[in-house]
């Protein structure tokens, strides 16, 4: 008997164990709601949230086949991928000194140069992006169905990830990057377990789609920790298997890694020994994660704590994920993003919630007196809609904005065209697109800086000398309007203050004025040129 989807024997029990041979009750459905009733609620409910969705979307997926960066980590994936598609061994080589090395495994990078070419490397990243995201969110509602949650529940479900995405980190969707990738081959291995701990198919599957997962952006460990730890409960021989699975799978990714791509590997994957860590960058990213998710928080935690035994996975996967998160999210340079796992959890802890509310009140023929339908409602305009407005505003302006920062962006790339010898970018999708080798990378130069790993005079040699022909330095939002003689004193500052820190070092910067003159300017950037 398969002990997801074995039924229970009676209806009062809606949060039976699902790895003891009962589930959450079946029963007759249609597409919103159970046996008509609380169609009308919870079915308006959904159709409320697909446009609402496809408006938050719509921005994001637009400014996808533009010539503007979205990200900082965009160009450097595409020049990855480049490397790819010329045959150049993402670590065939050590780290370079100012470039850095490839900190991520390398399957995005080979699935972008298969499918991609030179001119359109970031944008099938981008359209890669997206899918994914759908894909995790299909995910999302396929595994609170499997666990037990009604066809309307599993679409709430999908809808509530997809919109909570969108309102935690807008510039994610349709962003040249590995994470929503992995995420979508994640959840897949987590769905794959959910739907049969007990098939040898299934658990192998989960443990290659997992393996391959890790392969694609390796923070993504807390899924198969969380069936690591429910299969060491349940059944050791089942436990063993999905080790061996997942060695297996792993050594053959190692493998082919090293034989493809180059036998520095690991020393790439490691960085330079970790990153510095803040407890108070930690605390502000969690703070911001739980300011717009609170609701749905506090029912994720409740609901784990009572199906801690009954549906044991989710709950591990849960407090593993949210917890790695909050630690991780103190690392220099880590992202919001960094919840996407836990914030996948949390909607499904918060739909089985509402199926097990739903079911414990299956008598009841009132949609009103059913809360399950009444939950969704409340979930939706309180803890999620509240926010759309806001960054539909956002998107809006930004939209409005677009075409002059593709001219901007477009006005800039021909200028570093016009310029010989390397260049300096902190929009390494400027470089690329302008053709320049990839020869200097800030983020990795400052962190080096910071841990005292590099030193300083190496680096202002390189200005002194005039190596670098072209140097792009980006714009805060508060040096847009600046007149030219403030803006050079703001680039001149001392950087003291931490919402003022740039990607280049204090003296980086008094160098650069003084070496180097002013050229071009938009909104976004300034380009300098040896005087």
């Amino acid at each position: 008997m398969d002990p997801l989807t074995s039924k229970p024997a009676t209806i009062a029990n809606p949060a039976a164990d699902l790895h003891s041979g009962a589930e959450a009750p079946k029963h007759e459905s249609n597409w919103f709601g159970d046996a008509g009733r609380d169609t009308w609620l919870s079915g308006l409910v959904i159709l409320l949230m697909f446009p609402v969705m496809l408006a938050l979307f719509w921005f994001p997926v637009k400014r996808a086949f533009t010539s503007v960066e979205v990200n900082y980590n965009e160009g450097w994936n595409t020049y990855r991928a480049a490397m790819v598609a010329k045959g150049i061994p993402l670590y065939g080589a050590l780290p370079r000194q100012f470039a850095g090395g490839t900190a991520y495994p390398p399957l995005s990078f080979h699935v972008m140069g298969l499918l991609g070419n030179a001119n359109t490397f970031t944008e099938v990243g981008r359209v890669i992006s997206i899918l994914s995201l759908l894909a995790t969110g299909i995910f999302v509602g396929l595994i609170v169905k499997q666990a037990g949650g009604s066809q309307h529940t599993a679409v709430f479900s999908f809808l509530l990830y997809e919109i909570g995405i969108a309102l935690l980190r807008a510039d994610r969707i349709g962003m040249n990057d590995p994470q929503l990738l992995g995420e979508a081959i994640s959840a897949a291995g987590l769905y794959f377990y959910v739907r049969n701990p007990d098939s040898r198919r299934l658990l192998w599957l989960s443990a290659m789609l997992f393996c391959v997962a890790g392969f694609t952006k390796h923070n993504l460990i807390a899924f198969p920790a969380a069936v690591g730890l429910d299969l060491l409960f349940r059944s050791r021989r089942s436990f063993f298997t999905w080790v061996g699975a997942m060695a297996v799978s792993g050594g053959l990714l190692t493998a082919l890694t090293f034989a493809v791509d180059g036998r520095y590997f690991l020393l790439h994957l490691m960085g330079s020994g970790g990153r510095t860590y803040s407890y108070a960058a930690a605390w502000s990213q969690f703070h911001h994660f739980v300011e717009k998710f609170q609701p749905l928080l506090v029912i994720a935690i409740a609901w784990s704590i009572l199906a801690l035994r009954s549906r044991r996975v989710l709950a591990l996967a849960f407090a593993i994920t949210t917890g790695l998160a909050i630690y991780l999210s103190g690392g220099y340079g880590v992202d919001l993003n960094i919840f996407f796992n836990a914030f996948a959890v949390t909607v499904i802890a918060c739909g089985l919630m509402i199926s097990d509310i739903e079911f414990a009140f299956y008598s009841s023929r009132s949609a009103l007196l059913n809360p399950s339908a009444t939950m969704m409602c409340g979930l939706f305009f309180i803890s999620v809609f509240i926010f759309a407005p806001g960054q539909l505003r956002r998107d809006r302006q930004l939209l409005r904005a677009l075409p002059a920062e593709q001219a901007e962006f477009n006005t800039a790339m021909d200028f570093l065209k016009s310029r010989p010898g390397p260049a300096i970018c902190e929009s390494h999708l400027l470089c690329y697109d302008a053709g320049k080798p990839f020869e200097f990378e800030p983020f990795s130069v400052r962190y080096l800086l910071m841990t005292g790993k590099l030193r300083e005079d190496d680096v202002l040699q390189l200005l002194k000398t005039h190596h670098f022909q072209t140097v792009e330095i980006a714009l805060r939002s508060d040096e847009e309007d600046l007149s030219a003689p403030a803006l050079l004193a703001s680039l001149g500052s001392d950087q003291k203050d931490p919402e003022k820190e740039r990607r280049f070092s204090p003296n980086f910067m008094t160098e650069l004025l003084q070496d180097y003159q002013l050229s071009l300017r938009t909104k976004d950037m300034v380009i300098f040129c040896p005087k």
